[in-house]
């Protein structure tokens, strides 16, 4: 598999892990420490997680919902036993209480730069820096803009 296909695969994986609540492939997308920007979502300044608790993280805030992560027009340069990404997202999240008539949903659109490190003969996420154009819907039903989310580790 060429180092491009690696980096697609891993992609689809990470974003595929959100929509079946599958913490554990999560996980085996990330690096031990991964540098986040999600400030243009929410009021959270950018820092360095461990692997582990960003998934936490992602867990507590995004357990009820039913979700459909996809990413389009992806770009990818690697150096080495680095790489970087650029695609663009659409996130659709459904509460369970959604029922076609109400508000009980909230997209997100917009870009992604990802950062990756190669350890091993395998790549990992080591950086993400989300940059939203626009939401639609409700805010309040996704967990992480509910309440601070810290994203520093300590």
């Amino acid at each position: 598999m060429s180092d491009w296909d690696a980096l697609n695969d891993l992609l689809c994986r990470f974003f595929r892990s959100f929509d079946e609540k599958d913490w554990k492939m999560m996980r085996s997308c990330l690096g031990d420490r991964v540098w986040t920007d999600y400030s243009s979502f929410r009021d959270a300044p950018p820092g360095e997680i461990s692997g582990d608790r960003y998934v936490l993280q992602r867990e507590v805030a995004l357990s009820l919902l039913d979700m459909q992560h996809n990413f389009l027009n992806l770009r990818v340069e690697i150096t080495g036993t680095s790489a970087r990404s650029w695609c663009n997202y659409i996130i659709h999240r459904f509460h369970p209480d959604f029922d076609g008539q109400n508000d009980a949903f909230f997209h997100s659109y917009g870009r992604y730069e990802f950062g990756f490190l190669r350890a091993n003969d395998e790549w990992r996420i080591s950086s993400i820096h989300q940059m939203l154009v626009r939401n639609h819907g409700d805010p309040e039903i996704h967990g992480a803009t509910r309440q601070a989310d810290n994203t520093r580790d300590v």
